[in-house]
């Protein structure tokens, strides 16, 4: 029997590109979703209202008090009565059940929000924005504690957090003052199970069996769930998930789009350089006296865009993930009882990356180069010559990236409740802790200068034809008899490497909280709120590094003694240290013709022997024997904030309005500890100190004098503080029962990642005549340890009818003013950067004035209980959001046009079908957002083409205590599309299907 309740804990929280077909399936799930949502609801609270005026004595008001968690309805119902009872904007999850959340990610069940977008890696969902605003600027709670991000981000991957552990979430998108600061987009606030929810001992065990289309492997998945009750006022719950997961990648890639050629000698420019729009032709720019670099950027007006890297990806992982939460909660007295938790979460796994790529760049031939109507080079075949008129072709690599990847993270948490008639005291102390360690081992073979192999652009796609491939002999192009097979590992006859990056990064956070509620018996105010929290973080990584390249012909040392790299060489360490990839693209029709699969490097066997036949020892490359790359830093934040605020509720004829206003006042101190190297260039002279002049009597340029005592190269701290005071207000007016108005303001602010505060700086001081009539300036490359936190002020509007407990029609418009965005690095003139007077042009990240998002988000959700029979056990969600964004300080590299917000999609929404009876619960969802782009690479932005992915669950409960489910990820088969513009794809990402059989029994 289930005796768990947690009714007054879960429901009160006040009182704390190219444009690709979907296949058919998805059209038609897509349709029946949208047909269900949106063909009945209409009509749903109309017979509702009907059913309710005809019997008037049946009391259908919601009882908080007296709901029970357990399925679909009773989900969604409660979430909405959390989102009712919220003191601003604010969207809830609920587990349907103990052990139970809606998505088995936790980032794949926020998407289904409203407002908030999914970012994915290898299918999985990892981290959301809210709001059009980065994952970055988006706060993240554990239980109340900062949940850490990795690898010098503040973002939050929800992959490191099992759902089985969680009971709700909560996501502010508004904000109260007595909520933490650092959430420009929102905050997240996950909460876990507590001890004395139960009313007697629980156990729960679920186990299940996961199958990817893209893998023969079955992976198991288990979580077990119990509560011991030593008494009804002291408890220990344990909740324990582990599972193994093989997430897998294919991808068909050109990589990038460069340029290279003027391959149609067109007159007319196929894109303009803003620098150089008034260069009218190629002779002009020729005749400019500009410098190589700009001469080159002038004449790239009239080049066309070729592949640069055609390849295909095979990236598998192998993870092993373990998430716990052991707690301990005892009642002292009928108004006092504390806690203590610890919840931990690990993911060990090993990453092996293949990659078999063309390396094109720009030896292709020019006459039989093909374009399309967008000056793109859609077909070629690599024979090119150089710029002394040398035979060239591409370079053929395999290549193994091999990671053990280890990441832990912990957070320890000792907390008490004082609850009166009229006062509430909560606080509590935690420490969070991550810690990621990645064993990065690069290995790889090549073949230079391969003529013959052909690349066709076939629905955008690259198609690589290798049956006339042939090594170019560079002093006779005729001569294509030396052919080329890409599995015969005789024919590579250039590299052998090994590359060695190893590195870790550490977070952690302690903390401690305390709040105070006065709620007076009567009177306009219902409740007088403060509070403070400390918190002091502490960031380090560490980073090693090793290279070892071996190239046939060449010559290299090992102990004093001079060898040569010989062909048998090569051969010893490669032919036999590979093994057969897996079929590419198992489960997916490309309509691209593509190998079936190739001979992979084997990383560990291929390392041994290029070590063994180099001469060199095991410890030569062993991770212990490395030293420390300089780019490593240690970065302390403290922040002290404390707060006032006043919720209130009075009546305004017969309507309601209830609200809160309230300050925040932040401060925030950072000592940035990093490595900097400053170079100083002095005039060049002979022995006796006196200047060298060039033949013409002219001044040289300088040299570096590493004895100048300006010279420095070593670690420095820099410190910065700064405060911040935050606002806000939230109203509502209840306007009949069930519909309301909502307003709400508020200034946010969201710290900069970790990795933008890094000193790291490569300065250069030029102390030298020629510079100084050149007025050169004095150069650094670096971070910047002085960022402003980004801060925004927000506004939103809403208006929401529940017509009844389970229901909600809603609409929102929201607008906020982010003043200071953290952007790209870019040059600033004229700074103290070591705050000593002397001056720098420092290439580095800046705060910038700027963006403006705004939007709306509409909802609604019901079940049609009016509808007869079996209809009658159905329900239907819907969402839409629209997000845009203004004054976005991000310009195309080659266009100089405004680009949006990057993440930023402009149109998303999900639909949501589903069934649920006492034996039987179905459900099916669709989630879709519209192309965004993602980035700058190799100087040409990069966007994410429109994605819709469509999941289910059926589930079958045969008795109180047993139940039997199966469930689908993608099952419209999507994948993840990169592009460049029109015509150019970069990458083609396939991550299979998922679907999972399973049980969950209770006793």
């Amino acid at each position: 029997m289930n005796n768990y309740n947690q009714s007054n804990n879960l429901d009160c929280i006040n009182s704390q590109a190219p444009v690709f077909k979907k296949n058919s399936l998805a059209k038609r799930i897509t349709s029946i979703l949208a047909g269900a949502t949106f063909g009945t609801l209409a009509t749903a609270h109309a017979y509702a209202q009907e059913e309710q005026t005809q019997t008037p004595e049946e009391d259908t008001s919601f009882k908080i008090e007296e709901v029970i968690v357990s399925g679909i309805r009773q989900s969604y119902t409660s979430a909405l009565d959390r989102k009712r009872d919220a003191g601003t904007m604010m969207d809830s999850i609920v587990a349907e059940d103990i052990s139970e959340f809606p998505d088995k990610n936790i980032g794949e069940a926020l998407q289904r929000m409203s407002g908030i977008q999914l970012e994915r890696d290898m299918g999985e969902g990892t981290s959301v924005s809210v709001r059009g605003v980065e994952s970055g600027l988006v706060r993240v709670e554990l239980n109340g504690v900062s949940a850490m991000g990795m690898g010098g981000s503040r973002s939050v991957d929800f992959r490191d957090m099992a759902s089985e552990l969680v009971k709700s979430i909560d996501v502010y998108k508004g904000s109260e003052a007595r909520i933490t600061e650092g959430g420009v987009g929102g905050t997240i606030q996950i909460n876990t199970r507590k001890p004395n929810e139960f009313d007697d001992h629980f156990f729960s065990v679920n186990a299940e069996a996961q199958y990817n289309t893209m893998l023969d492997d079955v992976m198991p998945k288990y979580n077990l769930t119990g509560v011991y009750k030593f008494t009804e006022r002291l408890g220990v719950l344990v909740n324990l998930t582990g599972s193994k997961v093989n997430p897998t990648l294919n991808g068909l890639r050109n990589t990038n789009w460069q340029k290279y050629h003027d391959v149609d000698m067109d007159p007319n420019k196929t894109s303009v350089d803003q620098l150089y729009a008034d260069y009218s032709s190629k002779q002009q720019c020729m005749d400019a006296g500009l410098d190589a670099a700009g001469e080159t950027a002038c004449l790239e007006q009239w080049y066309e865009y070729s592949p640069s890297t055609p390849r295909y990806s095979i990236w598998g992982r192998e993870e092993d993930r373990l998430s716990a939460n052991i707690e301990v909660q005892y009642q002292l007295t009928d108004n006092f009882s504390f806690d203590v938790s610890y919840t931990s979460g690990t993911r060990d796994k090993v990453a092996t990356d293949r990659n078999f790529q063309v390396e094109v760049g720009s030896a292709f031939d020019l006459d039989t180069a093909v374009l399309d109507d967008n000056k793109n080079v859609v077909q070629l075949t690599t024979n090119g010559f150089n710029a002394a008129g040398t035979p060239i072709g591409a370079t053929v690599r395999n290549r193994t990236l091999n990671f053990d990847w280890d990441q832990e993270r912990e957070v320890m948490h000792a907390g008490f409740d004082y609850i009166n008639d009229n006062w509430v005291i909560d606080g509590y102390i935690a420490r969070s802790t991550t810690f990621e360690d990645i064993d990065s081992r690069d290995t790889q073979s090549a073949q230079n200068n391969v003529g013959g192999i052909v690349v066709t652009q076939v629905n955008e796609l690259p198609e690589i034809d290798f049956t006339d491939a042939y090594i170019i002999n560079q002093n006779d192009v005729n001569d294509t008899f030396d052919k080329f097979h890409i599995n015969d590992g005789t024919q590579y006859t250039s590299l052998d490497r090994f590359k060695y990056s190893p590195f870790q990064n550490d977070a952690a956070e302690n903390v401690a909280k305390l709040d105070v509620v006065y709620n007076p018996d009567d009177g306009l105010f219902t409740a007088y709120r403060t509070g403070f929290i400390l918190t002091d973080q502490e960031f380090s990584n560490n980073a090693w590094g090793y290279n070892l390249m071996q190239t046939v012909g060449n010559p290299y040392t090992v102990d004093g003694e001079t060898k040569i790299w010989t062909q048998d060489d090569h051969e010893a360490v490669l032919v036999d240290n590979r093994f057969a990839t897996d079929q590419f693209f198992r489960d997916y029709d490309l309509d691209v013709d593509v190998i079936e699969s190739y001979m992979a490097i084997d990383t560990d066997p291929y390392l041994n022997a290029l070590l063994e036949r180099s001469g060199f020892s095991s410890a030569e490359a062993a991770r212990g024997n490395l030293q420390p790359i300089d780019s490593r830093y240690d970065i302390n934040v403290e922040t002290q904030s404390a707060y006032v605020q006043a919720d209130f509720e009075t009546d305004i004829g017969s309507m309601v309005l209830r609200g809160n206003f309230g300050v925040r006042v932040a401060r925030t101190e950072t000592a940035s500890e990093g490595f900097s190297r400053i170079r100083v260039l002095v005039e060049q002279t002979d022995d006796d100190g006196n200047p060298i002049y060039g033949p013409n009597g002219e001044d040289l340029a300088g040299v570096e004098d590493p004895d100048d005592p300006r010279a420095f190269e070593g670690r420095q701290t820099v410190e910065e503080d700064f405060v911040d005071v935050l606002p806000s207000i939230n109203l509502t007016l209840e306007i009949v029962e069930g519909l309301e108005a909502y307003v709400g303001a508020a200034k946010v602010m969201s710290r900069p990642n970790i990795n933008d505060l890094n000193i790291n700086a490569d300065c250069t001081l030029r102390d030298y005549p020629l510079a100084v009539d050149q007025m050169t300036p004095n150069t650094c490359t670096a971070g910047n340890p002085d960022l402003d936190p980004y801060r925004a002020t927000q506004g939103e509007v809403a208006l929401t009818w529940y017509p009844d407990e389970s229901s909600i029609v809603s609409g929102a418009y929201f607008v906020k003013d982010i003043s200071s965005y953290i952007f790209g690095a870019e040059v600033q003139q004229d700074v103290d950067f070591f705050n000593d007077g002397t001056l720098w042009d420092v290439t580095q990240q800046v705060n910038k004035q700027g963006i403006k998002t705004k939007g709306i988000e509409l909802q609604a959700s019901t079940f049609f209980d009016f509808l007869p029979g079996l209809l009658g056990n159905t329900g239907a969600k819907a969402n839409y959001t629209y997000t845009t964004a203004d004054n976005v300080n991000d310009f195309n590299p080659l266009t100089g046009e405004r680009m949006p917000l990057r993440g930023q999609s402009e149109n998303s929404y999900n639909l949501e079908a589903f069934y649920e009876d006492d034996s039987w619960s179905i459900k099916l969802a669709y989630n879709y957002r519209d192309e965004f782009y993602s980035r700058v690479f190799d100087g040409l932005p990069v966007f994410v083409d429109a994605s819709g992915y469509i999941d289910g669950k059926i589930a079958y409960t045969y008795n109180d205590n047993l139940k039997f489910y199966v469930d689908a990820t993608n099952l419209g088969k999507e994948v993840k599309l990169e592009t460049s513009g029109a015509g150019r794809t970069n990458d083609l990402q396939w991550s299979g299907r998922e679907f999972s059989l399973g049980f969950t029994y209770r006793m």
